[in-house]
């Protein structure tokens, strides 16, 4: 798959472009949908797939205060993509000059660069200035430009619209296990060990912190059962999220315990897949009780791997 962060005349060197417009800052189920439809497409006419998208979400230029948190890097982005079948994806730099171009100009932007054969939209899909593109006014250009226009419907999922709104909420509340429904996959969160406290040495369960990804999507505060990705092995684990209030934190943070695992991780990244929440996050009448309570979270986590 090849990648591009500018919008080149991209027919000028893959043929009969098939083309799956929108957001896609969750590559959920329902995003799947069309994305496999553009690809399906394209195959059918020995052509070429391309996802045109954006590497920030528009939102962070035209109401930063209402821009949501992100659920996936876009480095993930390209590795669902590349997974998905994609051949080319145009991961474009959302900015304050694109966000000026009339509906029409955006229309004229996809047909000199990529001369698309099909593009492929869910229902909701909007463009151009203040958003006044819709799917209808996207298949009206079609018929004049030579170009189909297919509208994926909505996908539902226990009588609710998959959408990263919903997926967000979920991640948010600590359910963890209904946003990886939407997503089609477990959420996952990558950082870097960062040192801490050292107290679960101490404490005889020796854990990972990583600082809160800026502008990342971040479950709530508990317990959870993880797999934790490093080095190319996958280590059953458990993760904590919160403050640590039987210490009097103040800091939020996630910290996680790789079971069958010794090693030094400092300044190393790893990944953290979540798989569910096991309890929330409380305060511990002492040392005792809190080693206790890591045994039987451990105890509690080994089903879910």
């Amino acid at each position: 798959m090849q990648v591009f962060s500018t919008v080149d005349k991209l027919c000028d060197q893959y043929p009969n472009i098939t083309v799956a417009l929108g957001t896609f800052d969750g590559v959920h189920i329902g995003h799947q949908k069309i994305i496999g439809r553009a690809v399906a497409l394209a195959k059918a006419i020995q052509g070429t797939s391309v996802v045109f998208t954006f590497s920030n979400h528009p939102l962070s230029i035209v109401d930063p205060q209402r821009c949501p948190a992100q659920l996936i890097s876009n480095e993930y982005k390209a590795e669902l993509m590349q997974e998905l079948g994609v051949d080319v994806l145009l991961n474009i730099p959302f900015t304050f000059e694109l966000l000026k171009y009339s509906a029409a100009e955006f229309i004229h932007l996809l047909k000199m660069n990529l001369t698309p054969k099909h593009i492929v939209i869910g229902p909701n899909y909007s463009f151009g200035y203040k958003c006044a593109g819709n799917p209808a006014l996207l298949a009206e250009a079609g018929l004049k430009e030579n170009f189909e226009v297919e509208v994926h419907p909505a996908v539902l999922m226990d009588g609710d619209i998959v959408s990263s709104t919903l997926i967000r909420k979920f991640i948010a509340e600590g359910n963890v296990s209904a946003g990886a429904r939407l997503l089609g996959r477990n959420f996952r969160i990558k950082g870097q060990v960062i040192t801490g406290d050292q107290r679960g040495r101490i404490l005889g369960f020796p854990t990972a912190n990583l600082a809160l990804p800026d502008k990342f999507a971040v479950p709530n505060n508990g317990v959870y059962a993880v797999k934790t990705y490093y080095d190319h092995h996958v280590y059953p684990s458990i993760a904590n999220i919160g403050i640590n209030p039987t210490f009097n934190g103040t800091n939020r943070h996630i910290e996680v315990h790789l079971l069958n695992f010794s090693g030094d991780l400092y300044h190393q990244f790893i990944e953290i897949e979540f798989l569910e929440k096991l309890r929330s996050e409380k305060t511990f009448p002492g040392v005792h009780e809190l080693i206790e309570q890591i045994k039987t979270d451990i105890q509690a986590a080994q089903s879910y791997y």
